[in-house]
């Protein structure tokens, strides 16, 4: 009977005009818009541990000797299967040599597909630091053999930082002679079968859905998310829109982009939110592994929207896009906001106007009648905690606010680039097979890498894309974007308009430019661009100016080229090379080697014209746009 049944529905299905494409993705033109999701686990298994005599959660050991007898072998490791190596679980960001003792909380792969009116995008994400192309272009393969159409593929990692190293960086890299790799080639392999797993399953088990599409900016979620330079009242001046920016200048993309799609019955399939800090806010001192605050804001999504699945896209990332050495108001594991109250000894002071007359456990105000928060332990659990209940509680906002819209056209355009190997760090490291890169596919052919003529550099294949699904447009890019590439600087405001062009105004107290050398006024900036110093000047401590986003200053941001109602960026997509950086305020003297100042990206980036040549890609799909 049960067969029966389903043949009917199939005919029926059939009738209405729907084809099975290729995965069995339904492809039909009839205006519905069907969407199917599923995760796959990714937590990797720990079975070596070390002892961190020290507390400083780095393995000071030597991996061949697991009872630390050896000189300089100061920590000893759990030699669980007796092969004499320690076979650790290397936790990819921050310093390396951190391996994993634990797990905090579960990782996933989790794919998306939607497809409208013969067309369709499969969308994956991942709970990871980055991930090379030849993963993504190996479970990319193999869908291609089921007819599914390469480029619709979008695979981006969160950039989690307490994730296992998939790039193989976060090993042992200090022995330039013998480094070891962090990276773990049977965990590769099972990433790469995630990805194709979760793309079939999502696509084999599509339905109608509804979408709707909502925004915001954390800047606007209230005064405590703003430090006092940008008019609010976070203890930490720079935050911006729940950002603390490391790097000048402090430029930030707040946008908290949301899609949801729903069933016919009106319950939420899937909630899609594409966000900018970096998942990185536990910090270095940290040994379990985790989803950091994604992993939190997907909980909180899917308890909220019973039965649906919660998926995370990374947006600009660069320059230093991330909450962690900023403040966070504290909440609390059930989503409870903690705020702070008055004792006895505050509701008798008259010089607590916070809390004087009022009864002792009310909430402390502020002299604006706002309840002041709690501040959340920086780099602890509850501040991750924090921080995903914050992001979940502003996509739920925005969703109440949101527009329904249709899907179609849903459209991907590729464009391969060709990115040279200027890196020090690339150019030693890279030929011994520690990165996760395929250097054997690098090109020296001076027609698509000219960096190589009379020289022995090489350079790396890698894309961008341009997407879109309906009235959202997005450019994806292999890396991590400095903000200012993607949605340009702040027009119209004063302070920017001040310190953009002119050094003085800089400096000390300055809004966007606060980290800047007052020795270097008397330069040209084209001075320190190839120096660390020059006389008095500390030529890691300042920036281009006039700062522009390209030598050329014609040349839009990157958004600027969409013509949809919503815009974003895709950040981590389809491979990882690190920061992209406005190829002006690149200094081509920083390396590993050497300070950094606040050029701290400029040593792990590629080449100073990363962003040149992503500019030149997304002009060229332009032009066939």
């Amino acid at each position: 009977m049960r067969t029966i049944l389903i043949s009917v529905l199939a005919l029926a299905v059939g009738c209405k005009g729907v084809a099975d494409g290729p995965l069995g993705i339904p492809l039909a033109d009839n205006g519905i818009t069907y969407a199917g999701v599923a995760t796959v686990d990714l937590t990797p298994t720990i079975t070596e541990t070390f002892s961190d005599l020290n507390g400083n959660h780095l393995f000071d050991g030597c991996m061949d000797d697991p009872t630390a007898s050896g000189t300089g072998c100061d920590e000893p490791f759990d030699d669980v299967d007796g092969d004499g190596w320690f076979d650790a679980v290397f936790i990819g960001g921050f310093d390396p040599l951190r391996p994993a003792l634990g797990v905090h909380d579960a990782l996933s792969a989790r794919a998306l597909v939607l497809a409208q009116d013969e067309s369709y995008l499969a969308m994956v994400a991942l709970d990871l630091v980055g991930l090379s192309a030849p993963r993504i272009d190996a479970a990319r393969s193999r869908l291609v053999e089921d007819e599914f159409e390469g480029n619709r593929l979008v695979v981006a990692s969160t950039h989690n930082h307490q994730g296992p190293d998939t790039m193989g960086l976060w090993g042992d890299p200090y022995d330039f002679a013998d480094p070891i790799t962090g990276r773990d080639e049977a965990y590769q392999q099972r990433v790469t079968e995630a990805i194709e797993t979760a793309v079939r399953e999502a696509a084999a088990s599509m339905e109608p859905v509804t979408l709707t599409v909502g925004r915001l900016h954390m800047r606007d979620r209230g005064p405590w998310f703003n430090g006092a330079r940008f008019g609010g009242k976070n203890p930490d001046a720079k935050m911006h829109g729940m950002i603390h920016d490391g790097r000048d200048p402090v430029l930030v993309s707040d946008q908290l982009l949301v899609l949801q799609g729903a069933l016919e019955d009106g319950s939420p399939l899937f909630t899609w939110t594409n966000w900018s800090g970096h998942p990185e806010v536990r910090g270095s001192e940290n040994n379990d592994i985790s989803a950091d605050w994604v992993g939190v804001t997907r909980s909180a999504l899917e308890e909220t929207f019973p039965g649906s699945t919660a998926l995370h896209m990374p947006e600009c990332l660069g320059g230093m896009q991330s909450a962690l050495n900023g403040d966070l108001p504290l909440v609390e594991e059930d989503g409870t906001h903690v705020f702070q109250t008055c004792d006895a000894e505050a509701v008798a002071d008259a010089e607590d106007a916070g809390c004087y007359g009022k009864s002792e456990g009310d909430v402390r105000t502020d002299a604006d009648g706002d309840e002041v928060p709690e501040w959340a332990e920086r780099h602890s659990w509850e501040f991750v905690t924090s921080h995903g209940w914050h992001i979940a509680e502003a996509a739920i906002d925005a969703l109440e606010d949101g527009e329904e819209i249709d899907a179609a056209p849903i459209r991907v355009e590729v464009e391969e680039i060709y990115v040279p190997v200027e890196n020090l760090a690339y150019q030693l490291l890279g030929p011994s097979g520690m990165f996760d890169l395929d250097f054997d596919d690098a090109v020296d052919d001076p027609a698509l890498c000219p960096e190589a003529v009379g020289t022995s550099i090489v350079c790396l294949p890698t894309r961008t894309l341009r997407a879109q699904v309906g009235p959202l447009g997005f450019v994806g890019v292999p890396g991590e974007l400095l903000p200012e590439l993607a949605w340009g600087p702040p027009a119209g405001d004063a302070d920017w308009d001040a310190e953009v062009d002119d050094p003085a105004a800089r400096g000390d107290g300055s809004v966007y430019f606060p980290q800047h050398d007052p020795d270097c006024n008397a330069l040209e900036y084209v001075d320190c661009v190839d120096e660390l110093s020059v006389g008095d000047c500390n030529c890691l401590k300042v920036h281009a100016w006039p700062y522009q986003l390209n030598h050329d200053p014609s040349v839009p941001p990157l958004l600027d080229l969409l013509d949809t109602e919503y815009r974003a960026v895709l950040g981590m997509t389809g491979d990882y090379l690190s920061y992209i950086i406005p190829e002006p305020d690149f200094n081509t003297r920083v390396s590993l080697l050497t300070d950094h100042g606040d050029h701290y990206e400029d040593i792990v980036s590629p080449a100073h014209n990363f962003a040149t040549r992503i500019q030149e890609g997304q002009n060229r799909i332009d032009g066939r746009w």
